[in-house]
């Protein structure tokens, strides 16, 4: 038979967790000072470790950094840089039918400037 856990026993907290939580608490604190305090509280673990841990969240840090930046150089850059005298076929097929209702080219030409100082 095997036997059951108490309920009110809580979940073991691994060494990994162990160090990022005191890592968390004392970024800044020295690997050893670390191991020790974490020794003392019942978790086993030493200096190499508390070190390694460290550096992997550094890194892990940094890498989340230069996501985010690439993320955002992304946003800010345009697909494709279009020239500025660029026109879509859809403004010319709007164009043409605009000219042929007002009689021509002529027409549509004094329209426009027309409406240029009435926006003025």
């Amino acid at each position: 038979m095997a036997k059951k856990k108490p309920e009110t026993e809580q979940p073991k907290v691994t060494k990994a967790q162990a160090i990022r939580d005191a890592l968390a608490a004392d970024p800044k604190g020295m690997p050893k000072d670390i191991a020790d305090k974490l020794t003392a509280a019942g978790v086993n673990v030493s200096a190499n470790e508390v070190s390694q841990m460290k550096y992997q969240l550094k890194v892990a840090k940094k890498k989340k950094g230069q996501k985010k930046a690439a993320a955002k150089a992304a946003e800010a850059v345009p697909a494709a840089a279009v020239p500025a005298d660029l026109v879509s076929v859809a403004a010319l097929q709007k164009a043409k039918k605009l000219i042929q209702e007002l009689g021509g080219v002529k027409e549509a030409k004094q329209a426009l400037a027309a409406l240029s100082q009435l926006l003025d």
